[in-house]
């Protein structure tokens, strides 16, 4: 199953190649806000490069390479994607030109990225992001159940197969992708040989000493589940799950493996499949997040970055 990133890209215009040229990558941040670490994705098919065994390299405007990964998603031994990260103002136009080189020549990047204060170890971020992705299983936090027939069935732990690990982003092959500098990831799943008008449930914990869990419906077609709670030795931690308006049916309140949770009913497309997006930021390693107002707000603004994608024009 194609795993695609937690902040998907547009194509506004492409020219074909006819040799192995140059390309000028115009991006724009189509919204009003910073965006920091925001992740682009380009697939190989967009390319079209005549010459399969030269790869692509990304410069700057300085002539500086910009840091980024080539993913084998189908594991075929040839890479299909080319994923980086850039930092965005407000409503900017940046530029970045694509060559070609052979394999003797592809730059070795350090694990790093870009932030706002320069850069950190990549590390510290896949991290952050493998932690979320412990953390939520063990607490519920979108977790999958299968509901048909007014039954439920757990599906069981996932084994996390990576399929691909680089200076910017992780894709585990059961249904997930992590981005460097994000405080969660993208959840894609597909049901094979499941009943019809089958359902899933995904769902959020409700702390004893925080039982108000916050919903939000957003006009540009997302709804999400959020709670602040209370962890130990006195830190909060902010959970949500956002959910396309297409793959949600509705929210209730249940126990479930030990825990009071809330859940969200989630109904499949045409295809059987459905995308969701889980979230985890802790007061620990960002103050703020002691804040409830602070963390939902933090929620609005990834919603808006969603539905707002970096957008991508390749030009000759």
């Amino acid at each position: 199953m194609l795993i695609v990133s937690m902040t998907t890209f547009i194509f506004t215009g492409c020219h074909q190649q006819k040799k192995s040229e140059s390309l000028v990558i115009e991006m724009t941040n189509p919204t009003d806000r910073y965006r920091n670490n925001a992740g682009i994705v380009i697939e190989r098919s967009q390319l079209n490069n005549p010459d399969s065994t030269l790869l692509p390299v990304l410069y700057d405007n300085n002539g500086k390479p910009i840091v980024s990964q080539l993913d084998d998603i189908d594991q075929d031994g040839q890479w299909d994607e080319l994923a980086f990260i850039c930092n965005f103002a407000p409503n900017e136009n940046r530029t970045a030109t694509l060559t070609w080189v052979t394999s003797e020549k592809y730059p070795t990047f350090k694990d790093s990225i870009q932030t706002s204060a320069g850069k950190e170890s990549f590390k510290q971020f896949t991290a952050s992001g493998d932690s979320i992705l412990q953390e939520a299983d063990s607490i519920g936090l979108g977790e999958i159940a299968v509901y048909s027939n007014k039954a439920t069935y757990p599906i069981g732990k996932p084994n996390y197969l990576l399929i691909s690990e680089g200076p910017v982003r992780r894709i585990y092959g059961i249904d997930r992708t992590i981005w460097a500098g994000h405080k969660g990831y993208e959840k894609e799943i597909a049901l094979i040989n499941m009943p019809p008008n089958t359902l899933l449930l995904t769902g959020i914990k409700d702390n004893v000493l925080n039982r108000d869990t916050t919903f939000r419906a957003y006009e540009y077609g997302y709804v999400a589940l959020m709670a602040h709670t209370l962890e130990k030795k006195s830190h909060y931690t902010g959970m949500a799950i956002i959910i396309p308006d297409k793959y949600y049916t509705r929210r209730g309140y249940t126990a479930y493996k030990g825990l009071n949770l809330w859940y969200a009913e989630l109904k499949p497309n045409a295809e059987n499949k459905l995308t969701f997006y889980v979230y985890g930021a802790k007061e620990k390693d960002n103050e703020g997040f002691r804040s409830a107002d602070y963390f939902e707000e933090f929620i609005d603004y990834e919603t808006l970055y969603i539905d707002n994608p970096i957008e991508i024009n390749l030009v000759n």
